[in-house]
């Protein structure tokens, strides 16, 4: 799984107004190189560590004349922050900061592990989400205010796309005419093989049983594919009465690859079925999804076909 990350630079350093004076504050001085990171084909459910990941620790730096504390935590951003294409991150428990709190001596880094997971739920899927990382000077200890203290801190941006590209980069492929291009479906998208089916026996089912599938490509420019059967999407349930077939390699597809010019329609020579022999795979109603994946393109595009099988008894 591709997974892209840039940086930008830049910080944003604002004062707060407060009945009193802290040395520390006012001479500390932070800055950052983390200010805009961008992570692209995030995969639900795994860890990533900025650090360990791309080299891309969180570093702090203390410029300033004097010793500062400093907390390093995640936030969600108002909607005038966000960045086009982008949403909020629905929860802060998707990106933690360890440690959470620095003490830095003058001139001194501290370095922050960023750690992100989005959760194992379809629903994030292609989505763009963005967080901020908010570094800034703890406050004054309670008595020791005086006069006009100025507190530094540092917003930088944390935007990552959930199993695909970035709006960035999906506006960079427009802009060229990839998509544009692509016009094709897998036809029929659905077919019941006639008959009972043997399990056991080797059967043609586009000699023995008329079924074939196609790719019309009803774009200009030639393409390839390669086809296979393969486990349904997670998202795609069977119809009522059938279950996923137990093994999609019972399906073989011959040839696996094909080149389709522009405005034509190609197909498969063969597809072999074989069910094994087995009692549990006796009076099933059984699904069968061809998956065709387009070939040589920055970002796969897929489309799929079901084929419904009944076997004897």
């Amino acid at each position: 799984m591709k997974e892209l990350t840039t940086m930008k630079r830049g910080f944003i350093i604002f004062a707060v107004l407060a009945a009193g004076a802290y040395d520390a504050c006012a001479q500390s001085m932070l800055s950052t190189k983390f200010a805009d990171v961008i992570m692209e084909y995030v995969v639900p459910g795994k860890i990533y560590n900025l650090r360990t990941m791309r080299n891309l620790p969180y570093r702090v730096v203390n410029s300033g004349g004097g010793p500062a504390d400093v907390t390093v935590q995640a936030e969600i951003p108002q909607a005038n922050q966000l960045k086009p294409g982008y949403e909020a991150v629905p929860d802060l428990s998707w990106v933690r900061t360890v440690p959470d709190k620095l003490r830095l001596e003058a001139g001194q880094t501290g370095v922050v592990d960023i750690i992100l997971q989005v959760p194992d739920d379809p629903q994030y899927a292609g989505r763009n989400f963005q967080a901020h990382i908010l570094c800034r000077t703890a406050d004054p200890p309670p008595g020791e205010t005086t006069g006009l203290a100025f507190l530094t801190a540092l917003q930088s941006r944390l935007r990552f796309t959930v199993g695909g590209p970035g709006p960035e980069e999906v506006a960079r492929l427009q802009k060229q005419g990839i998509y544009q291009t692509l016009n094709f479906t897998l036809e029929p998208q659905s077919q019941q093989v006639p008959g009972f089916l043997e399990p056991g026996k080797k059967i043609s089912l586009t000699k023995e049983k008329g079924t074939a599938v196609s790719i019309i490509n009803r774009g200009a420019q030639k393409l390839k594919f390669s086809l296979k059967s393969v486990k349904p999407p997670a998202e795609a349930a069977p119809p009522a009465g059938f279950e996923n077939a137990p093994d999609p390699n019972w399906l073989k597809i011959k040839p696996g690859s094909l080149k389709v010019g522009g405005g034509s329609m190609k197909g498969p020579k063969e597809l072999v079925l074989e069910i094994p022999d087995a009692p549990e795979h006796r009076g099933k109603k059984y699904v069968f999804v061809i998956q065709a994946v387009l070939s040589d393109r920055e970002i796969p595009v897929e489309v799929f076909g079901n084929i419904y099988v009944n076997t004897a008894k």
